[in-house]
């Protein structure tokens, strides 16, 4: 990735703003990284870091990289992603948008637990309805039932959980990533007029959808995993923080 690129990705993750590729869900992701977020964490792991893209919500502290590959990092691990065995003692581990390309999560995990000190915490992101994306590899999707159980497994208890862009607003996002596909392959009559509406809607823009999404579907922003309702039984992302 190269300088351009990297800046881009990172302020569509740390400055999210309609109109952007992934602004609905990225947004909402903020806002479930920010609500689960323990305060004072002085010892920080960014276990599977990719880009760090969350690093300065973190302030003044000791903040480790670990990943399979990349520039600058602190630790480096292979596919099974067991971590030197020196390590520990750290106050949170983040894992933002990894364990579904983890090839053991019972192994990464368990790794999660063994690295932390007692009381410290795990804030973990990953995707609970999301296309296929390999990086390198793309293994997994979660429930929340299943998140917690194997989380729990691992010995840690999980103390918040929430679900990420649910509903019709994760509808609409999904529908965003098919809109190259239907604008390129219309398929007679009823291909042509919906190839049709969405090049209609492209030229317009997607901000006015973005902000309308944000005014009518807010409660399908972020929500507690145990909520229903308002259609979130269907969710892009689930965010965990659990506690040694």
């Amino acid at each position: 990735m190269d300088g351009i690129a990297h800046k881009e990705y990172l302020r569509e993750r740390l400055d999210p703003k309609p109109e952007d590729r992934f602004y609905l869900h990225l947004s909402d992701l903020l806002l479930a990284i920010r609500d689960l977020l323990p305060p004072n964490s002085a010892k920080v792991l960014d276990y599977g870091c990719g880009g760090s893209p969350y690093r300065p919500l973190f302030g003044e502290c000791t903040y480790h990289r670990a990943d399979m590959s990349g520039e600058n990092l602190d630790f480096q691990f292979s596919p099974d992603a067991t971590l030197p065995a020196e390590l520990g003692g750290y106050d949170l581990v983040l894992s933002t948008q990894v364990l579904e390309h983890v090839e053991d999560p019972t192994t990464y995990l368990r790794e999660c637990y063994r690295v932390l000190k007692p009381s410290g915490n795990l804030l973990l992101t990953t995707h609970g309805l999301f296309e296929e994306h390999p990086c390198p590899t793309d293994y997994w999707r979660w429930t929340s039932f299943g998140l917690h159980k194997i989380i729990e497994e691992a010995g840690l208890r999980v103390v918040r959980s929430r679900k990420i862009t649910t509903g019709p607003r994760a509808a609409i996002f999904l529908a965003e990533r098919q809109i190259d596909f239907l604008c390129s392959r219309p398929v007679g009559l009823y291909g042509y007029l919906l190839s049709s509406g969405i090049r209609t809607v492209r030229r317009v823009g997607w901000r006015p959808l973005h902000v309308t999404s944000d005014a009518m579907f807010e409660k399908n922003r972020i929500v507690h995993s145990d909520e229903i309702g308002f259609g979130h039984e269907i969710f892009i992302a689930i965010g965990i923080l659990a506690t040694k």
